[in-house]
């Protein structure tokens, strides 16, 4: 699992410009190959105290939280993020799970430190699944307990997720007072990772707030910590972006095998598919292919898919133009393996009434598109870099059969 844990500043009060942060460090991680991102706790509000600012707590059905959500269906990069939860007259310190567009799962803090009187412990263990790996999560001051740790181990996580904003007693002032600051984090923080690493057998990836906020200021902290004692991490207490590979794989087996066709016309458009699968969060548009049927191999199947799905059976098929696999939900975990042809071809329509025979397919509409029109639309073609594989192939510059041609 490929993970990116942010060291970043949260602004206490400012959910947008908190916003904005996740959805760039979201694009940064698929950009890096990152399955998941993770994100410190009050990431989205900032550190709230209940008492004072309620106002600034969130439910985790507010816009901000579904914003996020969002962010994670554009980019196919889960992710785990921190808000101050309002749910109803309680408030709960909560890391939150997204996926796929969706809600994940909620864990809230159980074991509370200090300044946090303003909250409720939660309930229940921190541990939840992206495809077949599974994963803890604990929050800041309960590195020194146990029982979250324990709980993650037992409920099969293979690493866990240790997101925190300790706050620094006295507003740091130059480099010498943030290093003091780092430093007692690096002894107080990253020691409790360590042991619970060294005794658990697993790794643990911490993800701090960092910086200045309006009366605040938080140490900052991203790194992975191994079972045997092994540290990679950010260099200092600044805000900024740790990649590392954790846990087991997010690979669901078996596999399933498919093919997809890319049509170019000689104008460089691409003919698309919109689905429109109603356990997903919104229609996407991608090219059209399928899984192989039993026995089938991949030319045979692309030369079926094309009948089934476009009514023809005379498009020139070749040549195999990249690779791609991609774990995602839909109703169920599933791990789909991809070889891509390209077939170049005249524009053409396809028929109205055939279209309409494929909605137990999920598919709602074909259309052509230029690499211009997917970049200014709003809204998700698979892979993401579509866009930018068109470009290349207008040029000339053909993947190679093997190329990954990312989620």
């Amino acid at each position: 699992m490929r993970i990116l844990l942010a060291a970043s500043n949260a602004r206490k009060g400012d959910p947008a410009a908190n916003l904005a942060r996740h959805r760039a460090a979201l694009e940064l991680a698929r950009a890096q190959g990152c399955q998941l991102a993770v994100f410190p706790e009050f990431s989205l509000t900032g550190s709230v105290d209940p008492r004072q600012h309620p106002e600034r707590a969130l439910a985790v059905g507010a816009e901000p939280v579904r914003a996020v959500l969002e962010a994670t269906w554009r980019t196919g990069v889960a992710a785990v993020f921190g808000i101050a939860e309002r749910a109803g007259p309680a408030f709960h310190i909560a890391q939150l799970y997204g996926h796929d567009g969706r809600l994940g799962g909620v864990y809230r803090k159980r074991h509370l430190g200090e300044g946090e009187e303003g909250y409720q412990p939660g309930q229940g263990a921190g541990v939840f699944q992206l495809g077949a790996a599974r994963f803890g999560v604990a929050i800041c001051a309960e590195g020194g307990v146990d029982f979250p740790w324990d709980d993650a181990a037992a409920g099969g996580a293979s690493v866990v997720l240790f997101c925190s904003a300790p706050g620094l007693y006295g507003r740091r002032t130059d480099e010498r007072g943030w290093r003091d600051g780092h430093a007692w984090w690096l002894s107080s923080g990253l020691a409790d990772a360590a042991r619970h690493a060294h005794r658990l057998g697993l790794p643990v990836a911490m993800a701090t707030q960092a910086g200045t906020t309006e009366d605040e200021d938080f140490p900052g902290l991203a790194a992975l910590v191994s079972p045997d004692g092994q540290v990679a991490r950010l260099p200092d207490w600044r805000p900024g972006h740790l990649v590392v590979e954790a846990g087991a794989g997010v690979t669901v087996h078996p596999v399933r095998e498919a093919v997809r066709c890319l049509l170019v016309d000689p104008d460089g458009r691409a003919l698309l598919v919109r689905y429109a699968d109603e356990r997903a969060l919104a229609d996407w548009w991608g090219v059209p292919g399928g899984g192989l049927d039993p026995g089938e191999d991949h030319l045979a199947a692309v030369r079926r898919e094309l009948g089934e799905e476009l009514a023809r059976d005379d498009l020139a098929v070749g040549p195999w133009i990249g690779r791609r696999c991609h774990t995602f939900w839909l109703g169920r975990w599933m791990t789909q393996r991809e070889r891509w042809v390209l077939c170049r071809a005249e524009p053409f329509e396809v028929d109205p009434a055939h279209v309409s025979t494929l909605a137990a397919e999920s598919i709602a509409e074909l259309r052509w598109w230029t690499s211009e029109e997917l970049r200014a639309a709003a809204t998700v073609a698979t892979p993401h870099d579509l866009p930018d594989l068109l470009d290349r192939i207008t040029r000339g510059d053909l993947p190679g059969p093997d190329e990954d041609l990312g989620v």
